[in-house]
C-alpha cells in the first residue's frame, strides 16, 4: 500500500511544482517612452561650473551609460567626433537594460522589462568623454602618447546632475613607444592606429574600474587635455 501511495504522489508533486512555477510573479514592465524622456532630460542637463566632485562611493551602484548610448536612448543624433567613437565608449560600460532599449531587434516585451529595470535604478552614471588627444590613434602623424579625458557624471532619478568625477587615461607607455618606433612613413599605418585605439579602449575599462579608488599617483600625462573641468 505504501509503495502504491508513493507512486501516486510523484505526479502530484510534479503538478504542484508546475503550478508553483506558473504562479511566479511576472517581471516588472514600464513604458520605454518614459526611459526615453528621462534620457532627453539627462542630455539637456549639462554640469554647471563648479559642480561638486563625486565622492568615491557615489560612483558605485547606479545604472551606467556611455554618452552615445544615452543619445541613442534619447533618440538624438550621435556626432562623429572622436569623443563619440566606440573605442572610448566601450559597450561594456553600458547597463544591459540600456543596451536592450537601444537594440532595434529587441522584442517589445524585453524593452518594457528593460525600461522598468532602468527606471528603478537608484541613480545614473554617464561616462562623458570630453577630449581625445590621441593623434596617432586617429591616424594623424604626431608622434606622441595618446591621452583621453572624461567625466563620470552622476544624475539623480529625475535626471538632474548631482556631481561629477574627472578622470584621465593614456595609451600604455610600451604600446606608445612601439607605435612611435614603427611609424617611420609619411602616414600612420591603419593597423598601428587600430592597435592604439584598442589599447585606449582597454585602458579606459581599467581606469573606470578604479574610479572609486583614490586618483592614481605617478607622472602626470604628457599633456593635460584642454577643457577638462568639474
Amino acid at each position: 500500500m505504501s509503495g502504491r501511495s508513493s507512486r501516486c504522489s510523484a505526479p502530484l508533486l510534479l503538478l504542484l511544482a508546475t503550478a508553483a512555477c506558473s504562479s511566479k510573479p511576472a517581471a516588472p514592465e514600464a513604458d520605454p517612452a518614459k526611459a526615453q524622456a528621462l534620457a532627453v532630460t539627462m542630455v539637456d542637463q549639462m554640469p554647471p561650473p563648479g559642480i561638486r566632485v563625486c565622492e568615491p562611493d557615489e560612483v558605485i551602484g547606479g545604472a551606467t551609460l556611455t554618452t552615445p548610448t544615452l543619445l541613442a536612448l534619447a533618440q538624438q543624433k550621435i556626432p562623429t567626433d572622436p569623443e563619440f567613437r566606440e573605442w572610448v565608449n566601450p559597450a561594456e560600460l553600458d547597463s544591459p537594460a540600456a543596451r536592450t532599449l537601444i537594440d532595434p531587434s529587441a522584442k517589445p516585451a524585453d524593452k518594457r522589462r528593460a525600461a522598468a529595470e532602468l527606471l528603478a535604478a537608484p541613480f545614473y552614471l554617464v561616462y562623458r568623454v570630453d577630449l581625445v588627444n590621441a593623434p596617432m590613434a586617429l591616424a594623424v602623424k604626431e608622434l606622441k602618447r595618446g591621452t583621453v579625458g572624461a567625466r563620470a557624471i552622476r544624475y539623480d532619478r529625475a535626471g538632474k546632475v548631482a556631481c561629477a568625477r574627472v578622470f584621465v587615461w593614456q595609451n600604455d607607455k610600451a604600446k606608445s613607444e612601439w607605435a612611435i618606433e614603427q611609424s617611420d612613413r609619411a602616414q600612420i599605418d591603419p593597423e598601428i592606429a587600430k592597435a592604439l585605439q584598442d589599447d585606449l579602449r582597454a585602458e579606459m575599462l581599467k581606469r573606470v574600474s578604479a574610479l572609486p579608488l583614490p586618483p592614481p599617483t605617478g607622472p602626470m600625462p604628457e599633456r593635460i587635455p584642454d577643457g577638462i573641468s568639474n
